[in-house]
């Protein structure tokens, strides 16, 4: 192990840690790299189903057990905003994969999903307003299924057939609010903190937020304690279950947040559209929710949340409720129980913060779904794509990065990939067939964790604005008359036949990418490196660090071929075409690979080489504030194209500690300042060897720049 040169930094501030110091236990420093973090499910591709709309199996329980007209059943198939019959046994078929007529989880399972991510299956308030809660987000009951999607022993059913098929299946749980049960004397807008504060029971005013740290919860009043008088409909008293959730006052009681207006505060405790919000931030009602929610866990074996509407919770709860849930997780033997949010914010620096300062595990990566949705219509370049994945850095901490971003194309509020890309670029016919598929190529062969939204794979579209409603079709034979012909990419409109009755290249496209990812891990959890991105064109490498071999993934969304040239860290090697028309090609002795890529198309090459043996590593690092998130910006400069990995470490009082590694250069992470006092800072670069080197910066006074 070597040492490289150290570099002496310009004072960028007073805050700055501006000269490089040889650390005197080098290889002790040296021994505390550690390897880019993967989430449990980085290999794995998810299929996003709405029950409801996926198959119905047992028309018994179409109606929910109920009588009545649509306002008590909440069932009318021929509306897309009622239930339709989808349940449980039909999701779960006859758990036969040999079986080419298995239209339930074994059809998911041969198109090459490896996890299963289902919509809220508990009971449900069946109707509010002109809609009923197909879509499960209006629970009322966290103890049991929904009488529509069936009964717990269908549940024990569909979980039990999962498994047989290997399947991971994760619940899609909500945590900042109820169904709608909950009225006010007074009109339904927000009143803000500033003109009506929170009160105890005995007037004393308070903030929810001075809680969050285990003090005792004040005693609240139904009449002192709110900006609004809570009432629960007498239809619903009692109805919810963990029974605190019967309790007016273990809600926020402001008023509907004011889309458009609403910043901040009003985020997280106004009603979301009505829905009762939730005082997550009183201790006894994280552990009841946690109790109800692990309930699952322990007795279906589920493998995962999806949380919905995760931005709106307040700022402090994932730090206490995900202990309590992984907790129950781990005694349940479910080690790699994991969870991922739904957070709709499309800043990537915005977006990490739920991740290093409220605790997720993962979000919904809505920056990328942004970015690819403009790059296949040809409004974004393939700079955009390269800037998109430029800031993954923003996400790596000790215990994150964007690898475990959960990536996807459309989804059941925003809408569908293929009616964005007909309405973005007014793509028709085959080129809308071309820049579909694109879509998923990117989708499955970029970073992060691939999740298909049910019906893109048969080239569901939408109408109106393709949101909400208008992106929630049958699989099943529908009875809506709009969705009968509603325009389809790669096929006819449906009519009155079945989904899984039709063939669609894109369903065969998605059973290649699924199928090269299973075969070529790399695909899935190598390195990221972006190698091009300009005009039509994003280029990256994929390294296998086991077997040292490098992959390319090229992207054009031009309608001409293009032809790009770039530095790879494989020099004179053949590189074999494993997806794509263009032929096979060679890097020069400089590791530069030309590549043809055909017009609207992707190719996926692998080198024939190994990575060539490196040079003993060597790496400096800076370290300076920065003002896009506040914090201190760590990076490293590694010389050579080796694919290396950097591990940032920091030291104030104690010892040393990682903060992140990054394994794609630039090597960066950012800290928060407010956590240290004087501290070191230190990198360790690993070589596709496994060689290290470090440097280390003399200790400095870090002071909040905020």
């Amino acid at each position: 192990m070597r040492f490289g040169k150290y570099l002496v930094i310009l004072g960028l501030s007073a805050a700055t840690l501006s000269t490089a110091v040889q650390v005197s236990a080098k290889d002790a420093l040296d021994s505390l790299a550690v390897p880019s973090v993967r989430s449990p499910i980085a290999s794995d591709n998810f299929y996003f189903v709405m029950t409801d709309r996926y198959r119905d199996g047992d028309p018994s329980n179409n109606r929910g057990g109920k009588t009545g007209d649509i306002s008590e059943t909440g069932f009318e198939p021929a509306s897309e905003g009622y239930f339709h019959g989808g349940d449980l046994a039909g999701l779960t078929g006859k758990c036969d994969v040999q079986d080419p007529q298995d239209d339930g989880l074994a059809r998911i399972k041969r198109l090459g999903f490896t996890a299963v991510w289902i919509t809220p299956p508990f009971v449900q308030r069946t109707v509010q307003g002109s809609s009923a809660a197909y879509h499960g987000y209006w629970f009322l009951d966290l103890s049991q299924p929904d009488p529509h999607l069936g009964t717990e022993a269908d549940f024990a059913a569909f979980m039990s057939c999962a498994k047989s098929l290997g399947l991971k299946v994760f619940l899609d749980v909500v945590v900042n609010h109820t169904a709608d049960v909950i009225t006010f004397k007074q009109d339904y807008d927000y009143v803000s903190l500033k003109k009506a504060p929170y009160r105890t029971a005995t007037g004393k005013i308070f903030n929810p937020w001075n809680y969050t740290n285990g003090t005792s919860f004040p005693r609240l009043s139904r009449l002192k304690s709110f900006a609004k008088t809570p009432r629960i409909e007498t239809a619903f008293i009692g109805s919810k279950y963990p029974a605190i959730l019967n309790d007016v006052t273990k809600y926020h009681n402001r008023g509907n947040i004011s889309w458009g207006s609403c910043v901040g505060r009003c985020e997280m405790d106004g009603d979301f559209s009505g829905l009762d919000d939730i005082m997550t931030e009183d201790w006894s009602v994280i552990q009841a929710m946690a109790q109800a929610y692990g309930e699952w866990i322990k007795k279906y074996d589920i493998d995962g949340f999806r949380i919905d509407t995760a931005k709106h919770t307040d700022p402090y709860f994932f730090g206490r409720w995900l202990p309590l849930i992984n907790n129950t997780a781990q005694a349940a033997g479910k080690s790699n129980f994991t969870s991922f949010g739904e957070v709709w914010l499309t800043d990537p620096a915005q977006l990490s913060e739920q991740m290093l300062t409220r605790k997720l595990p993962s979000v919904l990566d809505f920056p990328y779904q942004d970015t690819m949705r403009k790059f296949v219509s040809e409004r974004a370049t393939g700079g955009t794509v390269a800037a998109l994945f430029g800031d993954d850095d923003f996400y790596t901490s000790a215990t994150t990065n964007a690898y475990g971003l959960t990536t996807f194309l459309g989804n059941h509020d925003m809408g569908r990939i293929g009616f964005f890309i007909k309405k973005d670029s007014g793509a028709t016919g085959q080129e809308l067939i071309d820049r579909d598929i694109l879509a998923h190529d990117l989708l499955y062969m970029t970073r992060g964790i691939p999740i298909e939204y049910y019906g893109d794979e048969v080239g569901m579209t939408g109408s109106g604005d393709g949101q909400d409603k208008r992106a929630r079709q049958d699989m099943f034979p529908t009875q809506v008359p709009d969705w009968k012909v509603q325009e389809r990419i790669g096929s006819a409109p449906i009519e009155d036949a079945s989904s899984f009755a039709e063939s669609n290249i894109i369903e065969a496209r998605i059973r290649q990418l699924t199928a090269l990812r299973s075969e070529h891990p790399a695909l899935a959890t190598g390195a990221q490196i972006t190698r091009y991105g300009e005009g039509s064109v994003f280029a990256a490498s994929r390294i296998d660090a086991q077997n040292r071999n490098e992959y390319v993934i090229a992207f054009n969304s031009s309608d001409a071929a293009q032809q790009v040239t770039f530095k790879t860290s494989t020099p004179s090697s053949q590189w074999l075409s494993l997806m794509g028309d263009g032929l096979n090609t060679s890097s020069d002795s400089g590791a530069a690979l030309k590549v043809t890529i055909p017009a609207l198309s992707s190719v996926v090459l692998k080198a024939v080489q190994p990575l060539p043996t490196p040079g003993a590593p060597s790496v400096s690092m800076k370290v300076k504030q920065n003002y896009i998130t506040g914090r201190y910006e760590l990076s490293a400069r590694v010389p050579g194209s080796d694919p290396a990995s950097v591990t940032f470490l920091m030291k104030g009082k104690g010892a040393w500690m990682p903060v992140g590694t990054d394994d794609a250069a630039p090597f960066k992470v950012f800290v928060a300042p407010r956590k240290y006092g004087d501290a070191e800072f230190a990198a360790v670069v690993t070589n596709s060897l496994g060689q290290t080197a470090s440097v280390s910066l003399e200790k400095r006074s870090i002071k909040p720049f905020f």
